[in-house]
């Protein structure tokens, strides 16, 4: 949906690439590698000023190994995530300097549950999605000063149980992050992301790798080659990482085109 203000009528069609992993366990006794590339194809449409509609579609490949190289591998359409952001304020109503929005949404369990040849469930961690219902809710200020802007946001999420026992653990994800569009083209980016969350539990067990607090650095260049087209190209670096146990990601590439209709 991007942070700015629609006009009324305002159809955005999108897509962003993401590239990371993460090593779960201590090397050679009992590491789980898992490796994903995940395309994210989203439509979003305005029915009025002050209110954007949006659905996203993940399709992911997946690749899990284990320390005894024992391979598993996933591939194909996740869970959809649904959502709406209301514009509640702008300072006036042309080319606003504050804007503040909130966003309600739910991710539904639409990833088909995937099955070895034998027709046994492969594992949770090969999984495209959780199986659960997960609601979320957030709020987010942008500030517009000359050729800068200015966002901060939170988003809170609240999975419920899904498949097989499995519920992740409430979570927080924020940005803060800083842009400067010297030429009508082009812009740069800073930003800081950070997630809180508690552990995962199966059955109510807690699982001993994961929750905890994690930030990442993220700079990225957008570039507009035409007036309805952005495309922009980062990287999340993990920089802070205070997550439980032993969960060593990696960072996480990015690159994204939007299209306004």
């Amino acid at each position: 949906m991007g942070t700015e203000q629609p006009f009324s009528g305002r159809l955005r069609l999108s897509t962003t690439l993401r590239a990371w992993g993460h090593t779960v366990g201590q090397e050679r006794v009992d590491a789980l590698r898992l490796r994903e590339a995940r395309m994210d194809v989203a439509v979003a449409y305005a029915p009025l000023p002050w209110l954007f509609l949006s659905a996203t579609l993940p399709l992911q490949a997946r690749e899990v190994r284990s320390v005894s190289l024992a391979r598993e591998r996933g591939w194909g359409v996740g869970d959809v995530e649904v959502s709406a952001k209301a514009f509640l304020y702008q300072d006036r109503e042309f080319s606003a300097d504050h804007l503040f929005s909130v966003l309600a949404g739910v991710k539904l369990p639409t990833a088909p549950r995937l099955r070895a040849e034998d027709g046994t469930l492969l594992d949770l961690d090969t999984q495209l999605g959780s199986g659960s219902v997960d609601p979320l809710a957030g709020v987010a200020y942008q500030h517009f000063r000359g050729d800068w802007s200015f966002l901060v946001s939170a988003t809170g999420f609240l999975p419920l149980r899904g498949m097989l026992g499995f519920k992740a653990g409430p979570s927080v994800r924020t940005t803060l992050a800083a842009q400067y569009q010297p030429a009508p083209r082009w812009a740069v980016r800073l930003g800081l992301d950070g997630r809180i969350e508690a552990a995962a539990d199966i059955h109510g067990e807690k699982e001993e790798n994961g929750g905890g607090v994690i930030g990442y650095a993220s700079p990225d260049v957008l570039f507009s080659p035409s007036t309805d087209i952005v495309v922009a190209a980062g990287v999340r670096v993990p920089f802070f990482n205070r997550l439980h146990g032993r969960v060593a990601p990696t960072p996480i590439a990015m690159m994204s085109v939007a299209y306004d209709l």
